[in-house]
C-alpha cells in the first residue's frame, strides 16, 4: 500500500482541522499471531499555534489498568508533510497526508522487562465520514512484525 493510492479519496484529511479540539479513541492491541492482548480507550486534545505547529495531548487507559500519556508536537515541513516528536519516540516521526489518509512512520521506545525496546511503527489513518478515523498500525522489530494496533478515533 502506498500513500499515493489515496490521492483521490474523500473526505480530505487535513490534520490542522481534524486534530483540533477533543477526540476519543478506542483500540485493540494484537500480538504477532493476531491474538488481541489488550484493549484501550483514549482522550485526545489537539491545538495549533499561530505558526502552524500542532500539539496533540493523548491520555490512554488500557484494559490491564496501565495509563499512558503522550504529547505529540507536529511541525509542518512542506505541503502535506510534517515532523512529529514525542517523549517516547526515538528521533523524529515522518508524517504525510494525501486524500483521506495520513501515514506516520516512527520508532517507539517501549518498556520491556527491566529495559526498553525500540519498535518501528507505521500508522495508517483513514478519515471516514462523520469525523471518524480508522487507524491500523503495524509494529516491527528487525523487520519482523511483532504486533498490530487497530484504533477508531472520533472527533467530538
Amino acid at each position: 500500500m502506498e500513500l499515493e493510492d489515496f490521492a483521490d479519496t474523500t473526505p480530505t484529511f487535513v490534520p490542522e482541522e481534524y486534530f483540533k479540539g477533543e477526540l476519543n479513541a478506542y483500540g485493540i492491541v494484537k500480538d504477532r499471531s493476531g491474538k488481541i492482548i489488550r484493549t484501550f480507550k483514549g482522550d485526545l486534545v489537539g491545538s495549533w499555534d499561530e505558526s502552524g505547529v500542532g500539539t496533540l495531548d493523548e491520555s490512554f487507559i488500557y484494559s490491564d489498568g496501565e495509563k499512558l500519556k503522550r504529547t505529540w508536537t507536529l511541525t509542518p515541513t512542506g505541503k502535506n508533510s510534517y515532523i512529529g516528536t514525542a517523549g517516547d519516540i526515538v528521533g523524529e516521526a515522518k508524517m504525510k497526508n494525501l486524500g483521506n489518509t495520513v501515514v506516520l512512520d516512527y520508532t517507539m521506545r517501549v518498556p520491556y522487562g527491566d529495559s526498553t525496546l525500540d519498535i518501528n511503527v507505521r500508522d495508517w489513518l483513514h478519515l471516514q465520514g462523520d469525523n471518524v478515523i480508522i487507524n491500523h498500525s503495524k509494529m516491527k522489530k528487525y523487520g519482523i512484525e511483532v504486533g498490530e494496533l487497530v484504533i477508531t478515533i472520533v472527533k467530538k
